[in-house]
């Protein structure tokens, strides 16, 4: 009996092509993910300002995403009221940061002023524990419509609410709220700033 082994014809040189052509794809789609790929950019902050998503402590985010809540709060009274509020209002209404209890004592027991100059009223908060949290200013415009938007429906332009803190220094009220006065007393603005990922511009407050 005889036994006649038959071997595939070229299975080595098979094997090689389609090894050497995914390696072609592979190398194809690396160098197009090379060319389109853009390397993340993140926006530069001005001496004056500070970034809320890595350079506040936690009880400084609270107390700055509260007051982002309360501006709209705010600009809602003065368009009702036809008047800014007072900080006694707020804090009879229960809005955070300006209400009392142990949440406001825990992010660093802010006292309230409201500061207006010109077309704008700050509302100032010294922290009784610059330790615990810095203190906080929120401006915005005393009148509706000074921005030319949809103010009447109760909503504050992002662009016109500033939020600004002071950690150097002195812990004292300001002399004046427009920003050259604010950065000469050694304040900083607040702003959001996003890297490519997220969005394409910064987020004043």
């Amino acid at each position: 009996m005889t036994v006649q082994v038959v071997r595939p014809a070229g299975a080595g040189h098979e094997t090689l092509w389609v090894l050497l052509a995914a390696a072609g794809v592979l190398a194809v789609a690396a160098l197009v993910v090379g060319v389109r790929a853009q390397p993340a950019t993140t926006a530069t902050l001005a001496t004056h300002q500070v970034d809320a998503r890595t350079q506040l402590n936690a009880a400084e985010q609270g107390v700055h995403a509260d007051l982002l809540v309360a501006a709209d709060e705010i600009a809602a009274l003065r368009d009702s009221e036809q008047a800014m509020p007072t900080v006694e209002a707020l804090r009879d209404l229960g809005l955070p940061p300006f209400s009392a209890g142990p949440e406001a004592r825990a992010r660093g027991a802010h006292e309230w002023r409201a500061s207006p100059q010109g077309h704008d009223l700050a509302y100032v908060g010294r922290s009784a524990e610059p330790q615990v949290a810095a203190s906080f200013l929120l401006r915005l415009p005393a009148t509706a419509g000074k921005d030319g938007g949809d103010n009447a429906a109760g909503h504050v332009h992002g662009d016109a609410v500033e939020i600004w803190i002071q950690r150097e220094g002195p812990v004292a009220w300001p002399e004046g709220i427009d920003s050259a006065a604010l950065v000469r007393q050694g304040w900083r603005q607040v702003v959001t700033r996003y890297d490519a990922g997220v969005t394409r511009k910064d987020t004043p407050h």
